[in-house]
């Protein structure tokens, strides 16, 4: 019921390295902003991440997606609109937040686009971005209601 500022920061020591942490992911990843952030929606709606759902609908609105692409990270790796790779990156995410693990043969189709830095980056954002949904929704961190949060729920819908 709470803001996210106000809750993080009652625990700076905790919140301080976590931030420079995620600062990394979201600034300094070697993986494509569109691929970021294909991963990071369907995390944020697979996990019933309302916060993390509307809060990255708007980023990937900034770099251009549509709003059909939108709807169809809610249909997950079978929507017929995906390329091969975007479907790859969308299993990533089922594997990893049902197994806590990638497949051989999903790990053989992800090396075949990206490098090792790549794939930690990709790693390490999908399982900051299960890890972070489970922190707002545990703390029960509402979505920031500015920049169009209630029109974004009603257009978009949540989790």
């Amino acid at each position: 019921m709470y803001d996210s500022i106000s809750i993080l920061a009652q625990n700076p020591g905790l919140t301080r390295p976590f931030l420079t942490y995620n600062k990394h992911l979201m600034m300094n990843s070697s993986v494509p902003h569109r691929e970021r952030e294909l991963v990071t929606l369907y995390v944020a709606w697979t996990c019933k991440s309302d916060y993390e759902w509307l809060s990255h609908i708007r980023e990937s609105r900034k770099i251009g997606f549509s709003d059909a692409e939108i709807e169809a990270v809610k249909l997950g790796p079978d929507a017929p609109m995906w390329s091969g790779l975007d479907r790859t990156l969308l299993r990533t995410v089922d594997q990893m937040r049902d197994s806590y693990s990638i497949d051989d043969v999903t790990w053989a189709e992800l090396t075949e686009h990206y490098d090792h830095k790549q794939m930690m980056d990709l790693v390490f954002t999908i399982g900051n971005y299960i890890m972070f949904a489970a922190v707002l929704n545990g703390l029960r961190i509402q979505p920031e209601v500015g920049e169009g949060g209630a029109a974004l729920a009603e257009k978009y819908g949540t989790p």
